[in-house]
C-alpha cells in the first residue's frame, strides 16, 4: 500500500469519527446547536435531520474501512453534499463571514478526496 493509499484511508478515518462526533451533538440537540440553527431559521427538526445524516455519512466511512469499499464512497459523497449545504447556509443563508465556513469547507474537500481515490480505486 503506497503512502498516498494510507493517507486516503487516515483521512477517511478521521472524518468519519468527526462526523459522527459532530452529527451525534446535533442529533442530541445541544444549546450551541438549537441556537445556531434558530439563527440560520431552519426549525428544530432539521438540526436532528442534519445531525442523523452526518452520523450516517460517518458511519459509512468508517464502515467502508472495515467492510466494502462502496461504503465509504456512499458516506463520503453524503457527507461532501451535506457540507455543500453547511457552506450555503453560512454564506448565502445568514450571511456569514467566509471564515465561518472553512470547517466546512476542509470536510467537503476531504469528503469528495475520500469519494473519488476511492471510486477510483475499484477494478472495472
Amino acid at each position: 500500500m503506497s503512502t498516498i493509499e494510507t493517507a486516503i484511508l487516515v483521512v477517511q478515518g478521521l472524518l468519519g469519527l468527526i462526523m459522527v462526533a459532530s452529527g451525534g451533538v446535533k442529533f442530541i440537540r445541544t444549546d450551541f446547536h438549537t441556537t445556531q440553527f434558530e439563527q440560520f431559521g431552519y426549525p428544530q427538526w432539521f438540526l436532528v435531520v442534519a445531525g442523523g445524516v452526518e452520523v450516517l455519512g460517518g458511519l459509512g466511512l468508517l464502515a467502508g474501512l472495515v467492510f466494502t469499499p462502496i461504503l465509504g464512497v456512499l458516506g463520503g459523497f453524503l457527507i461532501a453534499v451535506t457540507m455543500i449545504g453547511a457552506i450555503l447556509t453560512h454564506l448565502i443563508r445568514v450571511d456569514d463571514p467566509l471564515s465561518a465556513s472553512t470547517p466546512a469547507a476542509v470536510f467537503l474537500v476531504a469528503g469528495l478526496i475520500v469519494t473519488i481515490s476511492r471510486l477510483l480505486s475499484f477494478q472495472l
